[in-house]
């Protein structure tokens, strides 16, 4: 049984995933490496396949040397839930799943030693570590997509990321079709920022089906640094966890010194993007 590791890219050339690619291949995993590319150029899935990655394509377009997506108005945010779970189905070698973004996350340790002594089974959700009636783009987000009695009944509940969800792989391939279909019929950009994905994987694990099966990891566990929040001075104070720190040499880690296996939004941060990029070219 092996583990994975999912992105879903679209319009991006190999140097604005260098960084999460480079950092996956040095951070020691030795499970399946899965890129979802929408609509992208063949030199920059040829370089994927060179380095042992699957790329999970679509049509050809020979003229634009380019992997298509056919369908035109789409929210990579949803529409890679729904690939994510055609891309399981019929895999039976398969022990955690770990889903990420790519512009913005980079890891700095193998995520599966991680899931191996801290998880078991079910779904692993990573806390924002602020609850969605003291962040704004949240409350906005849940609040533009699903209406305000929705917002109501999740308003003192911590918000969980959907730009890195983990899980034993029965449990997330049923986590994937559900998100799918909740956000399928919805628009593809909610007003003031992001889709629908991040408001209904909340909803949908605050329901006891899912609230049974997950495990909602701190900041302090050092799994993720959701830096748009934990590391945002506007929420200081608002914050659930500690401000994570960084080392001289980029190392980002939780305020007790452990280093964080995943980092995500980086980018919000120019001097610690810089550092990131260096390392990691």
């Amino acid at each position: 049984m092996k583990d994975v590791i999912v992105g879903a890219i679209t319009n991006y050339d190999f140097d604005k995933i260098r960084p999460w690619v480079n950092s996956l291949d040095r951070s020691g995993f030795t499970g399946h490496k899965v890129v979802i590319c929408y609509n992208i150029d063949y030199d920059t899935c040829e370089e994927l396949i060179k380095r042992d990655y699957t790329v999970f394509g679509f049509q050809r377009n020979e003229e634009k040397k380019t992997l298509v997506y056919p369908k035109k108005d789409f929210a990579i945010v949803v529409d890679r839930f729904l690939h994510m779970w055609h891309f399981l189905s019929d895999k039976t070698d398969i022990r955690y799943v770990i889903s990420t973004d790519v512009k913005d996350v980079i890891f700095q340790n193998n995520p599966s030693e991680w899931l191996e002594k801290n998880f078991n089974h079910g779904i692993l959700a990573s806390q924002e570590s602020i609850r969605y009636c003291d962040e704004d783009w949240g409350k906005n987000n849940i609040t533009k997509a699903f209406g305000e009695l929705i917002y109501q009944k999740h308003k003192d509940k911590i918000i969980h990321n959907a730009g890195v969800i983990a899980g034993s792989k029965d449990h997330f391939f049923d986590l994937c079709l559900n998100l799918y279909l909740i956000c399928s019929g919805m628009p593809t950009y909610i007003d003031g920022g992001g889709g629908p994905d991040q408001a209904a994987l909340n909803i949908l694990l605050n329901t006891q089906v899912y609230k049974d099966k997950t495990f909602s990891v701190e900041s302090e566990r050092a799994w993720a640094a959701q830096l748009g929040t934990v590391a945002n001075q506007k929420y200081f104070g608002k914050t659930t966890a500690p401000c994570p720190k960084v080392t001289e040499t980029g190392i980002v880690t939780t305020d007790a010194g452990e280093p964080f296996t995943i980092v995500h939004q980086y980018d919000r941060i120019p001097e610690l993007k810089r550092i990131i990029e260096n390392k990691f070219s």
